[in-house]
Order: structure tokens, then sequence, then C-alpha cells
């Protein structure tokens, strides 16, 4: 999730744009999500119906990185025994009072050990990678161990856009200094993403674009306020017009991709 006040650099040693603003550690995350019965029981409609392709209820599947459990709350509902992991320990305690019933625990991502090799038959990682300046390499690892041979890695993280990629050609954005210190994300190329799974022993599935509309607001600059107000609507026709406009304008603005990975 992409904070409004971060600060956007580009570093062309890795290709990828760089946020700061705040470090993305467990206090971040404890303040940013504030969690009552609705937001809980307000299930992910898109990881739920993108786990029913590639899956069948009754499929054991973790959501690491669970954050309010959406996720969780939704899988469960559809009949997959679900799992979550979070390392925002005040957030999964107000989860679990809230949704008792949920299989919501405090994990850190790079260490699973709690959970056996080959335990999963699915995997989502919905925007975590992104936060570890340091490289993903170890979430990759553990994400391989635990998911049983044949199984599915879901995995979305903000991108180096067509649009992106075309403002840092031009230098649109400041370069990066390579201070960590208040690290947020980074936009990743896709390319990258891609060849680090596949060297871990993942075979590609799928890519798909998304968050269109999401990904024009926040390069656009002037008119990045009178979108980010019709992003923010609740109005139905508003809402319908920008889900076509993620479609639309996916394949050149897109946020974030989807990556499909099997184990």
């Amino acid at each position: 999730m992409l904070r409004r006040d971060a600060k956007v650099y580009f570093d062309p040693d890795l290709n990828a744009l760089v946020y700061v603003g705040m470090p993305a550690d467990e206090r971040y995350w404890d303040g940013h999500w504030k969690v009552v019965a609705d937001d809980v029981r307000r299930p992910d409609q898109f990881v739920v119906n993108e786990t029913k392709r590639w899956l069948s209820p009754g499929a054991r599947v973790i959501d690491a990185g669970c954050g309010l459990a959406r996720t969780v709350y939704g899988l469960h509902n559809e009949g997959f025994e679900a799992y979550g992991v979070d390392y925002a320990p005040e957030t999964v305690r107000a989860v679990s009072s809230v949704a008792p019933e949920l299989r919501v625990s405090v994990a850190d991502v790079r260490d699973l050990s709690r959970f056996p090799d080959g335990f999963f038959d699915g995997y989502w990682s919905l925007g975590v990678i992104e936060h570890f300046f340091e490289g993903y390499g170890s979430i990759v690892e553990e994400m391989r161990r635990v998911v049983k041979p044949g199984g599915l890695v879901f995995v979305t993280v903000p991108t180096m856009s067509p649009l992106r990629q075309l403002k840092a050609w031009f230098g649109a954005y400041p370069a990066f200094n390579g201070d960590s210190s208040s690290f947020y994300q980074f936009a990743l190329p896709a390319d990258k993403v891609v060849a680090d799974f596949l060297a871990t022993g993942f075979r590609l599935e799928k890519v798909r674009p998304r968050g269109g509309f999401k990904g024009l607001k926040d390069e656009v600059g002037p008119l990045g306020p009178i979108l980010q107000r019709m992003y923010d609507s609740k109005l139905w026709v508003v809402r319908g017009l920008r889900k076509a406009l993620d479609v639309f304008l996916g394949p050149v603005t897109c946020h974030t991709r989807l990556y499909v990975f099997r184990a």
C-alpha cells in the first residue's frame, strides 16, 4: 500500500523506484491498520476468486503478511483451510478478538518455522516483498519450503509499469542516494521479480497487471488530487468507471502486477 506522503526516487542499478517516508516496520503497520469487525469480516474477493481459479475448497492456503486478515476471512468462508500471519502484534491480537475462528498468528515472513515443509497448497503475498530494503531472497526461500511440490504462490508487488519506466528514462524522478533509514518500499521491474523466483525453483504460470487507475493517479502530478477524489469515492458510478479504467489502463499504467508461480 502506497503512503500518500512518500517521496519517490529512482535507483538505476535496480531499475526500480524507491519510496521513502517511514520504515514499514511492525510499529508502522500496527498504527496503520485500524481493526474493527466490519474491516475483518469483509472478504477480499479478488483473492477468493483468484484462489478458486487454481485451487479447490479444502486446500490449505496462507496469507503471509495478512494485515486485517480479510483474505483469511474470505478464504475461510469459501471452505479453504486458511491461515494468516503478520508481524504486527497489535493487529493480530485485534483480528483474533474480532474473529477468533480465524487461524491468524504473529510471525515474520522470513521465518515460518512453525510450519513444516510442504505444508501449504497455496501461499499469498500481497504487497509484502517490496518492503525489505535488503531484498526478499529469504522470503522466497521460505515460500519454496512451506509450499508443497506443485503448489502455488500468488504474489502482488508494485511494479515498474511502462509509464513509470518512461518517466524514469526522462529523468522525472530524483536519483536515490542510498540512504535506507526511512525506506518504505520499492516498485520493482517485472523481469527481476520473475528471474528471482525462477532462480529459487519456481515456474511462472501467469503475470497480470493490476491497478491501472491507481498507477495513473500516482504518476500524473497536477491531476493527482482530482483522480484521488475519484479513487476515494464510494459512488457506484464512479467505482464502476474506476474498475473499467483499471482494466483498460492496466497494461500501461499498472500500479502492481500479480504473479502466479508453481512450486
